[in-house]
């Protein structure tokens, strides 16, 4: 099966989500961590929904249903996708990483697009422009309100925000 590419941001509940999602789906992904979403995520999920389009895509059980109707009374415009608890690949467990491949198509099917994403590159290890390259990444997550996290979660949110690198390059040339 090739990847099917989704214009768009997942919204998962776990990073389990991810790696078994990512493995045939391209799509910008954001994980909520369980249904405790903080303020901080819901503000940067606000901004998204501007740019991007958001899909729920959370497991069909309590927690995953806190979060979709959470993020449904914060967040618009928001899409949701629910799943089928029957169609789940064993019997213990019905949450996302446990579907079939043909399930996670059919349910994401109205947001399947058959041009290939093609997502902005970031250089933030090589950005030397400032006196303190060391200041460079906490730089970037407070101007534009990030989460903190690692070079690949920093990404990943720029990416979802669609800020272009040569944006960051600007604002941190100190020019």
């Amino acid at each position: 099966m090739n990847k099917i590419n989704i214009d768009g941001v997942l919204i998962v509940e776990g990073s389990n989500d991810v790696s078994y999602l990512s493995s045939f789906v391209n799509a910008l992904f954001f994980v909520t961590n369980g249904y405790d979403l903080s303020e901080e995520k819901i503000d940067f999920l606000q901004r998204a929904a501007k740019v991007n389009k958001l899909i729920i895509f959370t497991d069909p059980d309590e927690a995953g249903e806190k979060i979709r109707e959470k993020l449904k009374s914060r967040i618009n415009p928001i899409f949701d996708t629910k799943i089928d608890k029957i169609y789940r690949n064993n019997t213990k467990k019905y949450g996302v990483a446990e579907l079939s491949k043909e399930s996670v198509v059919k349910a994401l099917e109205p947001y399947i697009v058959t041009k290939p994403i093609k997502y902005e590159e970031y250089d933030l290890v090589g950005l030397s422009s400032l006196e303190d390259p060391d200041i460079t990444k906490p730089f970037i997550v407070e101007y534009y309100r990030l989460i903190d996290g690692n070079n690949k979660s920093i990404i990943n949110q720029l990416r979802i925000l669609k800020i272009p690198f040569k944006e960051i390059l600007e604002i941190t040339s100190g020019d």
